[in-house]
C-alpha cells in the first residue's frame, strides 16, 4: 500500500527571522505573545515552520513600514529594527518601559519607540474626566527651571519629563500613555442605581488593549487578504516555484 505523500504547505519569508513562516490563526485563550510588538497575539498571524521555534508575528507586525516619519521625532525618520540596537533590550522613549522585540529607532539620536506605541491614538477618553485627552510627546513640566515633576493624575507617580502623556490642557490633567490611559467603552451600562452607574459598567482597557481590539476589528479584512495570499502561494507551489522572497504590501492595522 502506497504511503501518503506529505503535504508541502507554502511558506513566506520575513527579514526578522531566519526560518520560513506559515499563515497561522490564533484562537481565543491561546496566550501567545507576538515576537514583534510583544503584545498578545490576536487574529491573523505568521508562525515559524520549525516545530521547536515559537517565533510568531501579527500580520500587522509582518506588514509594518520599514521607515516612518513620526510627530514625536521630526528631526529624523525612524527605522524599523527587528531586534534591540543596544543588546538584549531597549527602553521605549514613549512609555519608559523596556522592550526586546521590534523598535522604531533613530540611530543618530538613540531614540526608540515600541512599534505598539508608535501608532497609539492621538486622543482618548476616560470615563472620569469630562474632556478628551490629547497625546503630547513630553510632559507639560519639560523645561521648567524650578525642576517641578509632572505627576500622573491616575496613579500619582512622578513622570520623566520626556515621556509621552495623554493630557487635558484645560484641566491640567494627564496620564501615562498605557497603564493609566483608559478608554471609555460606549456599550450601554448595566445594572441599577441612580444615574445608571450601577455595578457591571462598561469595560475599559489600556492603550495597549485598545490597539489589540482595533486589530481584532480588522480581523475579517485581514482574513480575506490572507485567503487571497494563500491562494496565490498555493498556485506558485503547484507550479513548482519556491517562495523565497515574497514582498508584503506595506500596511498595518493599528
Amino acid at each position: 500500500m502506497a504511503s501518503k505523500k506529505p503535504v508541502n504547505r507554502p511558506s513566506v519569508r520575513h527579514p526578522s527571522h531566519n526560518h520560513p513562516l506559515r499563515i497561522f490563526k490564533s484562537q481565543e485563550g491561546d496566550e501567545i505573545i507576538c515576537s514583534g510588538c510583544e503584545l498578545d497575539l490576536i487574529g491573523q498571524a505568521f508562525k515559524c515552520t520549525k516545530k521547536d521555534c515559537d517565533y510568531v508575528l501579527h500580520k500587522s507586525c509582518f506588514d509594518l513600514p520599514r521607515e516612518t516619519k513620526h510627530k514625536s521625532h521630526l528631526a529624523h525618520p525612524l527605522t524599523l529594527l527587528h531586534s534591540p540596537p543596544y543588546g538584549h533590550s531597549y527602553t521605549c522613549d514613549a512609555c519608559g518601559q523596556y522592550g526586546s522585540g521590534f523598535t522604531y529607532n533613530c540611530s543618530e539620536c538613540q531614540y526608540d519607540v515600541h512599534v505598539g506605541c508608535a501608532f497609539i491614538p492621538e486622543t482618548v477618553k476616560r470615563e472620569d474626566h469630562d474632556h478628551p485627552l490629547t497625546l503630547v510627546y513630553s510632559t507639560p513640566c519639560k523645561g521648567r527651571e524650578d525642576g517641578a515633576m509632572f505627576i500622573c493624575d491616575v496613579c500619582e507617580e512622578d513622570m520623566s519629563e520626556n515621556l509621552w502623556v495623554y493630557y487635558c490642557k484645560e484641566c491640567d490633567y494627564g496620564t501615562h500613555v498605557h497603564s493609566c490611559a483608559v478608554y471609555e467603552d460606549h456599550q450601554p451600562k448595566k445594572g441599577g442605581g441612580e444615574g445608571g452607574r450601577g455595578g457591571g459598567g462598561g469595560e475599559s482597557s489600556s492603550a495597549a488593549a485598545r490597539m489589540k481590539s482595533l486589530m481584532k476589528a480588522q480581523d475579517e479584512m485581514a482574513a480575506m487578504e490572507m485567503a487571497m495570499m494563500q491562494a496565490q502561494l498555493d498556485a506558485i507551489d503547484a507550479a513548482g516555484s519556491y517562495v523565497g522572497s515574497w514582498e508584503p504590501r506595506r500596511r498595518y492595522y493599528w
